[in-house]
């Protein structure tokens, strides 16, 4: 059976990618912090590019295409996936590419790609036409060197993933093709002739004349080897050296013209070239520069958790409620945090089997409840990137939506208040949510009393068990925990004997409807006995 052909390591085939949508995740962002996953995944791509940016004090002429090149990493990071055929074309490129072998050989694959640019750009930018056209040339030969070792490396490696095999196919093809040879061939024969031209260059005052070679000999090898004799060992070279980056002045522009006047055949054949290979590069392999950037910036960002000792797993997914089982998961935003503080990262796991369909998290302020919820929810939308998540195993949802409800500061400019917007908020969820969605919702209704606020989250409940979602729900309203048997209690742990340091454990266990306030006021000296005895006179 025939290899399927190469289109792209994220999307197998173009109307796999048509039929892919874009919705509106601001929302779902901001309350799981994957703004702040997916910002530090972007600084671990910059920094690969930008030290070869800076040379000679240069402008950073890399900045169109990082730009570039950040619009498709947010376009993908924002993008979940709902066809369980692409997620696993991913995710076996992204196994493919954590070969240290593959990664080595496609990180020199975009330097090279880098060097072609900057050729290219020299090219565009050169005031001189036949200097413009001599860039272009080592642009394409730069190309080519970039594609035959893509191609070595892919040849030599042991590749499970259809992308890189088509990939890898792709190249060979390409490799072998007449209109790549002869590009090669005559840019290689242009670089060999062209440093073959000899001249000359007389100067009488104001005047530059450009003469045919005198056939002279190399007085500089005459003069190296009569000095030779004095050398008496290494000396402190002061020559100058010149930045290439500068391009030509207008007399050496202008001296270039009339060697070409010399060589009318040779420097007509490079124009020639300019002209007939200006689309040298395969549109497939630049859309792959960038989509690597996309793979790697996720390796580099994985690879301080791992280093840490944190768990990444490859998830399995299932596109039906009651397979949600996970182990040893992280938030990743705070995990982050937490490796620059030198904080230990606790771990936490969670699971929806069977008919259960929704976790109600309870317990003590600031004991792990809302970052439970957080890690619910970037699992599933990082998972179904096909990228690795924040676990030692998670097998997950593929939803066709993801729904988040965090408190909101209140916006005067919505004329509404709090608990209205609230409601508003819910009420456009339960809406658009489906039996194959998820929602994850925190400390609603906390601005109304604790009646109304158990009577409203009660309703919420009741339609969003009815619907079948997946759900998780941070309360301080216990009686929530046990709404109907598929609710699932959860509830976040303090030290057994210091009810004041929080474990940050979150376990399943039926709610105990502490939040040992009482330890903590008595901790800090505010209980009612510890205020009198302060104020009395």
């Amino acid at each position: 059976m025939a290899a399927a052909a190469f289109y792209s390591i994220v999307e197998p085939t173009p109307a796999q990618e048509a039929a892919q949508s874009r919705p509106d995740l601001r929302d779902v962002f901001h309350d799981l912090f994957l703004e702040q996953v997916f910002t530090a995944a972007y600084g671990a791509f910059a920094p690969r590019e930008k030290p070869a940016l800076y040379v000679n004090n240069r402008t950073d002429d890399e900045a169109p295409y990082r730009a570039e090149v950040l619009t498709v990493l947010q376009r993908l990071f924002s993008t979940p996936l709902h066809d369980l055929g692409v997620v696993h074309y991913r995710q076996e490129a992204l196994r493919d590419l954590q070969q240290p072998a593959v990664l080595d050989g496609m990180r020199a694959f975009q330097q090279g790609m880098r060097a072609m640019r900057e050729s290219l750009r020299r090219s565009d930018k050169a005031l001189n036409a036949i200097e413009g056209q001599r860039w272009f040339v080592d642009a394409a030969l730069l190309y080519g060197h970039a594609l035959d070792g893509l191609g070595q490396m892919l040849a030599a490696a042991e590749l499970q993933s259809a992308a890189l095999q088509a990939l890898r196919q792709h190249v060979t093809q390409l490799l072998a093709s007449a209109r790549h040879i002869t590009c090669m061939t005559q840019a290689q024969a242009l670089v060999d002739g062209l440093a073959q031209v000899r001249y000359a260059v007389r100067i009488d005052g104001t005047t530059v004349s450009v003469l045919q070679d005198p056939q002279e000999p190399d007085y500089s090898v005459t003069i190296a080897e009569t000095f030779a004799r004095f050398r008496q060992g290494d000396v402190k070279d002061y020559r100058v050296q010149f930045a290439p980056t500068s391009g030509l002045n207008h007399v050496e522009g202008m001296i270039l013209d009339r060697v070409a006047l010399l060589h009318p055949d040779l420097f007509g054949q490079l124009a020639a070239f300019r002209h007939e290979q200006n689309d040298f590069a395969d549109p497939a392999l630049v859309r792959l520069d960038q989509e690597l950037a996309w793979y790697l910036s996720w390796h580099d960002f994985t690879q301080r958790f791992e280093r840490a000792g944190l768990p990444l797993c490859f998830p399995s997914l299932s596109l039906e409620q009651g397979h949600i089982d996970v182990v040893q998961s992280y938030d990743m935003a705070l995990a982050w945090q937490c490796l620059d503080a030198q904080i230990p990262v606790v771990c936490n796991d969670m699971a929806l089997l069977g008919e259960e369909r929704m976790i109600v998290v309870t317990g003590p302020n600031h004991g792990g409840k809302t970052t439970l919820a957080r890690t619910f929810g970037q699992l599933h939308h990082i998972a179904s990137l096909g990228l690795t998540v924040g676990a030692r195993s998670a097998s997950l949802l593929l939803c066709d939506r993801m729904f988040t409800h965090f408190e909101r500061v209140e916006d005067i400019s919505n004329q509404r208040g709090k608990l209205q917007d609230d409601l508003v908020r819910m009420h456009h969820i339960l809406a658009e949510a489906t039996p194959h969605s998820l929602v994850v919702m925190n400390e609603i209704f906390s601005s109304t009393t604790l009646d109304d606020a158990l009577w409203l989250a009660r309703r919420i409940m009741a339609q969003l068990s009815a619907l079948g979602a997946s759900c998780v729900f941070v309360t301080f309203l216990d009686e929530l925990s046990t709404f109907d048997a598929h609710t699932v209690s959860m509830v976040g742990t303090v030290d057994a004997q210091d009810p004041t340091i929080r474990t940050f454990k979150v376990v399943r266990q039926a709610a105990d409807g502490k939040s040992y306030a009482l330890a903590l006021a008595q901790k800090f000296g505010v209980t009612r006995q510890q205020l009198l005895e302060r104020i009395r006179p």
